[in-house]
């Protein structure tokens, strides 16, 4: 080699180090959440349904949210309300992911339960560690670290990430982090042992950053929910899109039968279109691809003041293949018209909307204009008793529910007697037996012991349920059916576990059904007998529900109206108690087979000139 061409090729070498060097000395790129997800969140189906390389483009309304939680962002608290398999997940999983790869920083993620933590990370969270290959690399070669991880806590470079379920104080304790995420924040429990509000609980372990970050993403629930009441501190956004015709921009909603825009649907249920709010313009489901365009849509805020940022997002807006059709959903509209519970479900899950109970209260008077003769027969599918204890007596409700629980009470039976003895414990007996229930929810508030005596006797073992009364909104009318299980298996190794029966919900549920105007789904019937009088119906509705102003936030609470309520006790443990049994009321249950009639006798045979009748 010449010296000339020795030359060059040193120039070369020093040039390219010089070319690398200044690449490693120069500042690295800053990205926002989304575009990071866009460059790097790889998706194998085993989180959503799609492969590949995640595309904000497909679902445009989340970029703003997730660059809430960019670094050069300065909003602190986000309140998402939207419908359920929304893509929201995926949208929290890039925020993660961002967190360790581009941002690193200490995050929390939060969800109701531990169980529903792990389940959580297991199928949703997990794939990230493996699929993204640069979360893969980030997480490869340093033993310390993995040796450090466990099923509620992942080390990495400069941060750290906590799991946690909000049901255990422990959870809380000694964490300080720069992101928290409450994710299905409306089933959150309403307090946490001694330690109070978990929303509150929560903020907490952002203080020590300036620019700590909130989360409060769930589907709705009830209009008293605390996650609905977050919502309504917020700036209240709402996605508008240009109409494809015409180009004037609107919030897509349901609309309804007296307004001329929203969803519309023909009356065979074959075909369903939306209609434009300004011009009437008619839009199909295959404009929504121009409809859902990149860089078209955008968020407006309905109370622009609010320091919370709030979003709030519906079915209507599922692209093409990325969720159910326009016409799925008035299909599904139409079926849940004649069922409260899975009215409420749509309302919650798919529009995107807290739900109303009307529970202010019941004129007890009226409802003596319900009472009826009952036919012979009636449409039955379970029968249930409520069971209320008192220190002198105990109160029972027996019902019979049909289709759909539409509910026919029976009776209501007050056995006197002490409780703490066994004479009237005995008399409960034979009346259950002779009533023979599918399912009895005895209240174990008072006298415990006796309770859980009573319901381990072995004639009613398997359908007779302890239960306590818990208050709170967002708990349930009775726990799932896995906490139903480990509960049961508690109580084989020896402790007493009664089950939880949500008393908010499940006076909202009876005082809500009895508003109903016509006998249907849910309706109550009561017969025309004696023990259902004035002082009944008065203790059936002896609690209402009252607005109460504390401080800058709205609460709902019960209020009673007279001491004694037995009535409406035995009512909601009615509704527990079938709930408990799993009995289901979709269907009347198919008749018995009609009893074979004895042969005739012999003597009796039709014979020429003989007949059974002249015998």
């Amino acid at each position: 080699m010449s010296a000339r061409s020795y030359a060059h090729l040193l120039r070369r070498q020093q040039s390219y180090c010089l070319s690398v060097a200044a690449l490693a000395a120069a500042p690295r790129r800053a990205l926002t959440v989304s575009q990071w997800a866009d460059e790097h969140r790889e998706l194998t189906g085993k989180q959503a349904g799609e492969r590949g390389r995640y595309r904000t483009s497909r679902t445009p309304w989340w970029r703003e949210v997730m660059d809430c939680f960019s670094a050069t962002s300065r909003v602190t608290d986000v309140v998402l309300m939207c419908d359920a398999q929304s893509g929201k997940t995926e949208s929290l999983i890039n925020i993660l992911g961002y967190s360790m790869d581009h941002c690193p920083r200490p995050i929390m993620v939060m969800m109701p339960t531990d169980k529903a933590m792990d389940d959580w990370k297991v199928q949703k969270f997990n794939p990230l560690l493996t699929d993204t290959d640069v979360i893969k690399a980030l997480m490869r070669g340093n033993s310390s670290r993995d040796s450090a991880n466990s099923k509620d806590r992942i080390d990495f470079p400069g941060g750290i990430l906590f799991f946690a379920g909000a049901n255990s104080p422990n959870s809380y304790a000694g964490k300080s982090v720069a992101i928290i995420i409450l994710d299905d924040y409306a089933r959150f429990p309403d307090e946490v042992g001694e330690e109070g509000d978990p929303g509150t609980l929560a903020k907490k372990r952002t203080k020590s950053f300036p620019r700590g970050k909130r989360a409060y993403f769930s589907t709705p629930t009830n209009k008293t929910n605390p996650h609905y009441m977050k919502w309504e501190e917020s700036d209240q956004r709402h996605y508008h899109v240009p109409c494809p015709h015409c180009g004037d921009y609107q919030q897509l909603e349901w609309g309804g039968p007296d307004v001329g825009y929203g969803l519309k649907w023909n009356k065979d249920l074959t075909e369903a279109w939306y209609v434009c709010r300004h011009n009437g313009c008619i839009i199909r489901e295959n404009d929504k691809p121009a409809l859902f365009a990149e860089g078209t849509g955008r968020w407006i805020a309905t109370n622009p003041k609010a320091k919370i940022r709030g979003y709030q997002k519906s079915a209507l807006y599922a692209n093409i293949g990325l969720g159910d059709s326009w016409l799925s959903l008035a299909q599904e509209w139409v079926s849940v018209q004649k069922n409260r519970g899975q009215l409420k479900a749509f309302i919650n899950t798919q529009l995107a909307e807290g739900y109303e109970e009307d529970v202010d209260g019941v004129d007890s008077v009226s409802l003596l204009s319900r009472l009826e003769e009952y036919p012979d027969i009636l449409p039955r599918c379970a029968r249930a008793i409520g069971t209320d204890v008192q220190k002198d007596r105990i109160e029972l409700t027996v019902a019979d529910f049909g289709v759909q629980e539409e509910l026919w009470t029976q009776t209501h039976i007050i056995l006197a007697g002490d409780v703490s003895q066994g004479a009237v414990w005995d008399e409960l007996e034979r009346e259950i037996l002779d009533l023979a229930p599918d399912a009895v929810a005895i209240d174990a508030g008072y006298q415990a012991s006796m309770v859980q005596a009573f319901c381990d006797r072995p004639r009613m073992r398997g359908f007779c349920f302890a239960v306590v009364g818990r208050d709170g909104p967002a708990r349930p009318l009775v726990e799932d059916h896995k906490t139903r299980k480990a509960r049961a298996l508690r109580k084989r190794k020896g402790g007493f576990t009664p089950y939880i029966v949500g008393d908010e919900q499940a006076k909202a549920l009876v005082l809500s059904r009895l508003k109903l105007p016509t006998p249907g789904p849910g309706y109550i019937h009561f017969p025309l007998a004696p023990e259902f009088d004035d002082e009944y119906f008065a203790q059936l509705t002896a609690e209402v529900v009252e607005q109460v102003e504390r401080g800058t936030r709205t609460y709902y609470v019960w209020k009673k109206l007279r001491p004694r309520n037995e009535a409406l006790d035995t009512m909601k443990l009615c509704l527990a108690a079938l709930r408990l049994s799993g009995k289901k009321t979709d269907v009347l249950p198919a008749p018995p087979a009609p009893a074979l009639k004895p042969s005739t006798p012999a003597l009796l045979q039709k014979k020429p000139g003989f007949s059974a009748t002249s015998w």
